[in-house]
Parts: structure tokens; C-alpha cells; sequence
């Protein structure tokens, strides 16, 4: 290193080797000298002194990227001893090809950051996960990526599930901005919550078969009850089940439906008991139908569900994804050219490790996850504790924006099971908030460092949508007209 130089964390370096170019990305540094650590000590000391030494400072760096004759490949060997190194610019930039529809943040290299970073449409069914600890820009990076999303439809879309009712209006006590304060909000995005009595799941629409989505741990014995009690009763087998057993019974509903068995009666009975009727009143609407008909248009859906409790939040997560995500894969095997003109569609899941937990059951997120890319469908997993998520999936997340993780257990789980990180664990430790790599296989194949965009500064950035309105007179005409109708009529009204 010449004197005076930065190296930094994370930073791009380029190694000119010949008639090939090298790209390495700094994961590590210490301080040493051609003395062993005794002599050290003891020059440090002044006990003693020692002939001609060097101190110096060994900088390790991972090779990612080697360029010859315009072919940009992973590296063939390493380059020659006393090989110079330099500092990145933004030509390197454009080199790295990193730019991508989606844009979520920019090139860093060290303390400079450079050109755009994004990730391509046609990468959203390849799965994507975002990892960091409270705090550290989750929320940030959420809102850009689904702001993005957005601003491409109807070629993109997306169903967000907000889990704190952060994403809406935006995070913190201060005034903030979400994603109500995106240009395009009233055209392009639906909002569904309980506080807007916007989110009702009729008990007239839901069917044994979805009565296993919202209870995944419920036995076929129950279920092949209900499926009595749906032929007796039809659409409203639930309400008048519920109605039955209240007044008489077990037994008065059994002889009803033809089954005996008390103690699976009274299971699904209890099940069923649970469903509060604020949210499931006996009707034929299911805002889940609605949220169908938006997605197919293009129509981004933010479904907030704070403020319910984990159960209920569990349910309606359940149901939307498992019915968005079966129509689009009925209309693949029915209808495929309807399905092409589909929008690629990207789910945001937060709490991710609620729901692919391995020791927990199954739910229709591990399903999008392993099997559902043929049908344009992604899947974001957002969560803080990426340790939890069933290993299977997390090695379908091939997208990956890392921040700050402070739990061991959790640096080393990504480290260990995420191609090119693994000498990042101490990068992952001390990335600042609003920092993060990127991985985004099959195009970004190595770790890039990146500061995320940030939201507010994004929408300011944006240019004003024009809803093609005709244009309006302007106020100081209104008023002059409005006088001219008052003198008029107060003309017409005098004797």
C-alpha cells in the first residue's frame, strides 16, 4: 500500500495482470511486522532492540471477477506477484454490469459509492431474501424494491403482507413516508386492513378444502366432517355447524351430518369457534377475490395486518398467498396464454421465519418456494433471524440483500450456506445501517457491497405521474365565475 492510502471493508480493488483484469472485493486486514510477536513486545517495551525490520499491514481480498479480451468471467488463476493494485471507478463499474430493472441501491466501495446496483425482472422467481437485524434497513430496502415493482407494472406486481403497519406510511414516531406517498399509489396499489374494514373473509366462501389452509394442523378425520357438514349444509354448513352445536350438541350435530365421533366433533367445532366474526361475518364477499382481480391487472396489494393477533395473522397470510398463488398456477395448466400475460409477481413475506420455520408445519410459502418459479411467482422472505428458515428453502433464495447481523448463529448460517460470503462474517458484523451485499445468482455471481437507496430520497427523485386529466381553469377564473353566478342569482331572487 502506498502511504496515506484507505482500505475499507467490502471495498473493490482492481489488479491489472497482463492482458487480464482482476476484480477482488477486501474482506479482512491486520497489522503486522517481520518480527515475531516477542520482539515486538519487547521493542515495544524499550527492553531491547532489534536490526533492520518492516512493519506492515496485510489486506486479504476474494478474486470474484477476471476480464480478458471483453469476456467477463469467474477468475482462471490468480495474478502475478507485485501485480499493481488500485481503487475501482465507475468505468469498473459499468464493467461489473451490475445495473438491473429493479434498482435497490448503489455500487460501495469503501467510502465512495459508484454506479446503479439492481437485480432483473426475470430474476424475481428465482426467490429473494432480505436479512438483518432491527434496525439495520429492512423496511428502507422493502420499500424501494416494492416502489420499483410498482413503477414496472403491469409487468411486475406485488402482495405485501405488512406485518407492523410500517409500509404504509412509514417507520418511526417522526413524520415519515411509505408507500401511500408513492406517485402512483391511488392507480397502482390497493391497500387492505382491518382499521379500513377493508379486509372480511365471508364464511359463505370458505370450503373444507380452505379450512385446511387456515388450520394446517387440522386431521383428515375432521376434515372429512366438514366435508359431511358441507354437503348437508352447503355454503353455510359453517354458521349453522356452529349454531347446532351450541344448542344441542355433539350428538344433535352428528345425527345431523351422520358421524359419531365426539371428539372429532368437538375439535373442528373448537376450530371453527375461533374464526372471530369481525373478520369472518356470514357472507359471500372475500376481500381475497378482490385482491385476485388486482394482481391480475397489474395492481400492486399492501395487506396490513398488525395489530391482530399471531394466529389470526398466520390465517389470512395462509389463505391470500395459497389462493393468489393456485390461480396462477390453474391458469398455467388451462389457460396459458392468458397465463403469459400475467404479471410477474413477487410476494413480500415478513416474519419469514414464522412461516418456513422447519419444525413448524409446512406451509404454502416452502411450496412457492421449491416449485412455483415455472409459474412467474417470487417470493421475498424477509426476516431478521435467517437461522430459522428451513434449509431447503434458504437455499432457493437466489437473491440475497444482507445487512447488519450482530447473532453469530446468524452470520454463520448465511455465511456457510450462501455461495461467495464465505469470508464475510466480520463484513456482516460491521456494516452500517442501510449497507448490504448482494448476491443475486445466475447474473451477480459474487458479494457486491452496496448502500440501499433511500426511500425518501427516492420519491424525491421521482418525476410527478401524469394521469393524463384534463386541464383545469385556474383558481383566481373559478372565483371571478363563481361571483358572476352569485351576482346573478341574487339579481333573480330580489323583488
Amino acid at each position: 500500500m502506498n502511504k496515506n492510502s484507505n482500505v475499507f471493508f467490502g471495498q473493490i480493488v482492481k489488479i491489472t495482470s497482463g492482458e487480464r483484469n482482476f476484480y477482488a472485493r477486501v474482506v479482512n486486514a491486520r497489522s503486522s511486522s517481520t518480527l515475531e510477536t516477542g520482539e515486538q513486545l519487547r521493542e515495544a517495551q524499550g527492553k531491547e532492540t532489534f536490526g533492520p525490520y518492516s512493519s506492515y499491514k496485510s489486506i486479504e481480498a476474494i478474486l470474484f471477477l477476471e476480464k480478458h479480451k471483453g469476456r467477463i468471467r469467474s477468475p482462471t488463476f490468480n495474478p502475478n506477484y507485485m501485480d499493481k493494485v488500485i481503487d475501482t471507478s465507475s468505468v469498473d463499474c459499468s464493467e461489473l454490469r451490475l445495473e438491473g430493472e429493479l434498482e435497490i441501491g448503489r455500487l460501495r466501495s469503501g467510502e465512495t459509492v459508484l454506479g446503479s446496483v439492481g437485480i432483473n425482472i426475470d430474476a424475481i422467481p428465482y426467490m429473494m431474501g432480505m436479512f438483518g437485524m432491527t434496525g439495520s434497513g429492512k423496511t428502507n430496502s422493502e420499500l424501494v424494491l416494492n416502489a420499483q415493482i410498482i413503477d414496472h407494472s403491469p409487468m411486475t406486481v406485488g402482495v405485501i403482507f405488512d406485518f407492523a403497519g410500517q409500509l404504509l406510511e412509514g417507520k418511526g414516531i417522526k413524520p415519515q413516508k411509505g408507500l401511500r406517498d408513492h406517485p402512483s399509489f391511488h392507480t397502482k396499489v390497493n391497500y387492505y386492513s382491518t382499521k379500513e374494514d377493508k379486509m372480511k373473509i365471508g364464511l359463505y366462501t370458505l370450503t373444507p378444502g380452505k379450512l385446511q389452509t387456515l388450520f394446517p394442523e387440522i386431521g383428515y378425520p375432521q376434515f372429512r366432517f366438514a366435508q359431511k357438514l358441507y354437503k348437508v349444509f352447503g355454503t353455510e354448513w359453517i354458521e349453522k355447524s356452529l349454531e347446532i352445536f351450541a344448542g344441542g350438541g355433539y350428538k344433535e350435530l352428528g345425527n345431523k351430518a351422520g358421524y359419531g365421533n365426539k371428539s372429532v366433533i368437538e375439535a373442528l367445532m373448537m376450530k371453527l369457534q375461533h374464526l372471530s366474526s369481525d373478520i369472518y361475518p356470514p357472507s359471500n364477499y372475500n376481500f381475497v377475490d378482490s385482491v385476485i382481480e388486482n394482481v391480475s391487472k397489474g395492481v400492486t396489494c399492501l395487506i396490513d395486518i398488525s395489530g391482530l393477533v399471531a394466529e389470526e395473522q398466520h390465517r389470512i397470510v395462509t389463505l391470500t398467498a395459497t389462493n393468489v398463488a393456485q390461480y396462477y398456477k390453474k391458469l398455467w395448466e388451462t389457460n396459458n396464454e392468458a397465463w403469459q400475460k400475467l404479471p410477474t409477481l413477487l410476494i413480500t413475506l415478513e416474519e419469514a421465519h414464522e412461516f418456513l420455520d422447519p419444525t413448524k408445519p409446512r406451509t404454502i410459502f416452502s411450496d412457492i418456494a421449491l416449485t412455483y418459479r415455472k409459474y412467474r411467482i417470487g417470493l421475498n422472505a424477509v426476516t431478521p433471524r435467517p437461522s430459522k428458515i428451513n434449509f431447503d428453502v434458504f437455499a432457493e433464495l437466489w437473491t440475497k440483500v444482507i445487512m447488519k447481523t450482530e447473532l453469530s448463529h446468524d452470520r454463520r448460517y448465511l455465511t456457510e450456506n450462501t455461495p461467495y460470503l464465505e469470508y464475510s462474517d466480520t463484513e456482516i458484523k460491521m456494516l452500517d445501517i442501510g449497507e448490504a451485499l448482494l448476491i443475486s445468482e445466475p447474473k451477480i455471481r459474487f458479494a457486491v457491497p452496496i448502500k440501499a437507496t433511500h426511500y425518501p430520497e427516492y420519491l424525491d427523485n421521482k418525476e410527478p405521474t401524469d394521469y393524463h386529466l384534463p386541464s383545469s381553469h385556474a383558481h383566481a377564473q373559478m372565483d371571478a365565475r363563481l361571483k358572476q353566478i352569485r351576482k346573478a342569482t341574487d339579481q333573480v331572487i330580489m323583488p
